[in-house]
């Protein structure tokens, strides 16, 4: 029987079994990568009651006070255990030194430690921490530091790529981003972000050479495939980029209201005035899509529009206006309802600019920690 069976049986015969401190330390540890905190805390309530004096268990119980955002509390039981020589309890102290804003305490005590193995481990679990919470300055600030001692850590390479393009370094990101592919040619999210970094450069060309070999690592990466058919719209391939959203459309249908409106765009570009009209007309039937719509960045001043929902509104009625009008151009009918002219007529036209586009994601998949 596993030590998790051992633990499980615990809980379903309503008994106390004993565990020594280094299974309660591993079944801790398991629950802190499930990310389950419950079972974490009970475990950990356990083990304290078994194990009082044990200075692994304490150290958990630490987590618990920063997993609460109690941090004051948490260095107060980091500084009682006094045993700086243990690199988790080293992480836990210059962390919340950190959160709580004491940054030359955290910077001293990192100056301090020996330049080893323990050192670049703290470093490589500490920075993307920092960046989690909002504290990118000083995770940039202390991966740079980082990578002169460590300039082959990995880890630390992705993190210092990930704040270069952060801060809008984007040719240096993408020197990072290219050593990373070197490192492991095979990984999906290098060949990702590189087409990421290129797209955000106005290459789109070699952005979408680099998706097509981040898909053949990982041929149903979401992510990958949706910028992949951006950067088509982007580099005027229309056809291509219809084509790329309803292939999407027809494989996942949990993210129909996000694609949508930018095949919309799509139809509207190549052309297609009628599939255009159809598509916008439906999306303005959505209750859900003013959350939808806000992926697309307002580049034009509507009149008379001060509330963002009304914005929105008014942005489609603007491209229906227009792709209805198309269709009367070239002797398609329209729908004898749609949009009285003289509703919107005094608006301005609208059409989204491409660089207004999908602006969400390039939000996304920055960070692999």
């Amino acid at each position: 029987m596993t030590l998790l069976e051992r633990y499980k049986e615990m809980h379903e015969k309503g008994t106390e079994a004993y565990f020594d401190a280094d299974e309660i330390i591993r079944l801790l540890e398991y629950f802190e990568d499930e990310n389950d905190f419950e079972e974490f805390t009970q475990v950990l309530e356990l083990g304290l009651k078994l194990h009082p004096e044990n200075i692994g268990i304490k150290i958990k119980e630490c987590k618990v006070y920063i997993y609460q955002e109690k941090y004051a509390e948490a260095l107060e039981r980091i500084k009682s255990i006094a045993d700086d020589d243990d690199p988790e309890l080293l992480l836990l102290k210059v962390q919340c030194l950190y959160f709580m804003d004491f940054q030359q305490e955290a910077d001293a005590l990192l100056e301090q430690h020996p330049v080893d193995e323990e050192l670049r481990i703290i470093y490589e679990d500490l920075t993307p921490i920092l960046s989690e919470i909002g504290k990118n300055e000083v995770a940039f600030k202390l991966v740079r530091r980082a990578m002169q001692l460590f300039p082959d850590s990995v880890i630390l390479k992705e993190e210092l790529c990930y704040h270069e393009e952060m801060v809008g370094n984007l040719q240096r990101a993408l020197q990072i981003c290219r050593e990373l592919i070197d490192i492991d040619p095979y990984s999906t999210d290098y060949w990702y972000i590189q087409g990421r970094l290129l797209s955000n450069l106005g290459q789109y060309e070699e952005a979408i050479h680099s998706f097509d070999f981040a898909l053949t690592c990982d041929e149903d990466d979401v992510e990958v495939r949706l910028l992949r058919a951006y950067c088509l719209f982007m580099n005027e391939n229309y056809e291509k980029a219809i084509e790329a959203y309803i292939e999407l459309l027809s494989d996942k249908k949990d993210i129909t209201d996000h694609i949508e409106p930018i095949l919309a765009e799509c139809y509207l570009k190549a052309d297609d005035f009628e599939r255009a009209y159809t598509l916008f007309n439906k999306l303005l039937g959505k209750p859900e899509v003013f959350s939808q719509v806000a992926r697309y960045k307002t580049h034009h001043r509507i009149f008379s529009q001060t509330d963002q929902n009304s914005d929105k509104t008014a942005e489609y009625l603007n491209k229906m206006f227009f792709a209805a009008r198309k269709m009367q151009e070239n002797e398609q009918s329209s729908d004898p309802h749609f949009l009285h002219a003289r509703d919107i007529h005094s608006q301005k036209p609208f059409v989204l600019s491409p660089d207004g586009l999908s602006a969400e994601f390039m939000k996304n998949k920055h960070h692999l920690n």
